[in-house]
């Protein structure tokens, strides 16, 4: 029996209940913001690695066009929602209106610090992992209180 795919939203929740446990243990031992530099760094190296694991599956070279079916993995659930999406030469963008991986980690109890964290940080380090050539801007996030989380990924 084939084995179905986890949803990257499915995934997000169990991972996020790990780091919360984690991160509760570590701030009792290391202090709270020792626990949150720990967390960032693997954070950032688990992104990283799952940016250049999706490279690989581009058909000959990453490149923009590959990197942005990425989107579908990530809305898978109606985790987000997402408008204004296009694709023109060396620019993608799209911005983020509801986040569902954010508010299932509040829903969780996660402290805020936390929920922002495992919310926000993964995109960049996921990005530079596809690709030295891919470079994402993103004025703020809807956990940082803005209106939407406006992506901007640019292929340099």
């Amino acid at each position: 029996m084939k084995e179905k795919p986890v949803t990257a939203f499915a995934r997000r929740k169990i991972e996020a209940e790990l780091y919360g446990q984690l991160y509760k243990t570590m701030t009792k031992k290391l202090g709270k913001e020792k626990a949150l530099e720990i967390i960032t760094e693997n954070l950032y190296d688990g992104a990283f690695l799952a940016g250049q694991n999706f490279a690989k599956t581009a058909e000959g070279e990453p490149n923009l066009k590959h990197f942005s079916s990425i989107i579908e993995a990530w809305r898978m659930g109606n985790a987000l929602e997402v408008e204004n999406i296009s694709l023109e030469n060396n620019l993608l963008k799209m911005d983020v209106l509801s986040c569902k991986y954010q508010q299932a980690y509040y829903d969780m109890g996660l402290p805020d610090e936390l929920c922002t964290l495992l919310s926000c940080s993964r995109d960049e380090p996921f990005a530079k992992g596809y690709s030295a050539h891919l470079r994402m801007e993103r004025e703020t996030t809807l956990a940082e209180g803005g209106k939407c989380c406006p992506f901007r990924f640019y292929w340099d």
